[in-house]
């Protein structure tokens, strides 16, 4: 039983280990990957303005050389939608940039070289809106091409150092994150650790919990239950009883002239004998009966669902068992007998009353010679040494029933 309660405990400590280690996966891979997600999140709208924004001065600077080639009015048209657009762009970068986590020290040089570019806007307008009403002449061209060379090579400059520090920027995070995702799991790992070791410790606990509570019900030569344990065994079979009314009945033995073994053999073999008879009265009981050691050389069987008539029966068997017992060691020529009481329940409500109405038989069993049982039903007698009592059986009277077999 207690195999089986520390195995169940062990169970449900794995389980319960193994649905916490299973969230804690499922927490580090959500969020490695909202780390990642946002990582990108925050500088993917920036980056794509950037590089977009970046076409302006590459579309600027192919504008201003077909203007030299060939001074046509559409060029002029081409570089008023670029006027039109630089500006936004600018103001759009300038306020994303704001948003971001970037240090403002990061990009300052940058922002100030797009404002630069934005105060020179104005005055390539005036010069191409001049050349578009009265036409483009030698001056008017040349003042276009300086201011709007100009604006090119500051967006060109700004818009690739920008872009350059936001791929910076993003591996940096990247990194970072990938470092805290590393610290939560270490985290989480030291967290698992910690929980296992817990368990661990209630687990140890339990047993040594176990250990001591079968220790204190458990008779420690024999390895039988105490008395103790059988109070507890007849407090279960009470109730059994009074629900369904089922016949529960008590045997108490007690080895005859067992302090001759001691005194001849020694306390080792007397011991040894003790356990050997343990073992005899474990191959005669059923599975339900309960047998106890009460102390010394006394012993008690608890036997529920079973009325006085199969006691008899099975005290029966076990005098004969225990005559035919091969003893241990020194002992081995001695002959060991055992006398019995036996009792049904009746009016009883307890262990301590059923014992009570048990003891006084088997002092009978005693003083009527040994080697024999002795049942009753209501309040036994006190022991005599007279014979012919009803519920009486020496050893004549039970040697027909020793070639039965054990109770199952």
């Amino acid at each position: 039983m207690r195999a089986a309660s520390s195995r169940g405990l062990g169970l449900r400590l794995v389980l319960v280990f193994s649905l916490i280690a299973t969230l804690c996966a499922l927490a580090i891979a959500y969020y490695v990957s909202q780390a990642r997600q946002q990582v990108g999140a925050d500088y993917t709208a920036l980056v794509t303005d950037v590089v977009r924004a970046q076409q302006d001065p590459a579309a600027l600077r192919m504008t201003l050389d077909s203007l030299i080639d060939r001074q046509d009015r559409i060029h002029l048209e081409q570089i008023q939608a670029l006027l039109w657009r630089i500006p936004r762009r600018i103001e759009g970068i300038r306020l994303q940039l704001r948003r971001s986590e970037l240090a403002p020290a990061s990009y300052g040089e940058l922002v100030d070289e797009l404002d630069h570019v934005a105060s020179r806007l104005p005055a390539l307008e005036a010069a191409v809106d001049v050349a578009a009403e009265e036409g483009i002449d030698a001056r008017g061209g040349e003042a276009i091409l300086v201011l709007g060379m100009e604006i090119e090579e500051g967006l060109a400059w700004a818009y690739s150092e920008l872009n350059e520090l936001l791929h910076r920027a993003s591996a940096e995070q990247r990194l970072l994150m990938e470092r805290l995702a590393l610290a939560v799991a270490v985290l989480l790992l030291l967290l698992l650790l910690a929980i296992a070791a817990v368990m661990r410790m209630l687990f140890q606990l339990h047993r040594q919990r176990e250990t001591m509570r079968l220790q204190s019900r458990t008779d420690e030569l024999t390895a039988l239950g105490n008395r103790r344990w059988l109070r507890e065994a007849a407090g279960e079979a009470f109730d059994r009883r009074r629900r369904h009314g089922a016949p529960l009945s008590l045997m108490l033995l007690d080895l005859d002239h067992f302090k001759q073994i001691n005194d001849a053999f020694g306390h080792p073999a007397g011991d040894a004998v003790l356990v050997a008879f343990a073992r005899t009265l474990e191959r005669q009981v059923r599975r339900v009966d309960r047998v106890a050691r009460m102390g010394g050389e006394e012993f008690a069987i608890l036997m529920p669902d079973s009325d006085l008539a199969g006691a008899e029966a099975l005290a029966e068997r076990i005098l004969c068992a225990t005559r035919a017992m091969a003893l241990p060691g020194p002992a081995a020529e001695h002959r060991l007998t055992v006398s019995i009481g036996v009792v049904e329940a009746e009016e009883e409500k307890s262990f301590d009353r059923l014992y009570s109405r048990a003891d006084p038989l088997l002092y009978r069993a005693k003083a009527d010679g040994r080697d024999r049982a002795v049942s009753g039903h209501g309040h036994a007698a006190p022991p005599s040494a007279g014979g012919g009592v009803p519920g009486h059986h020496d050893a004549g009277a039970v040697q027909a029933a020793c070639e039965g077999g054990p109770r199952r």
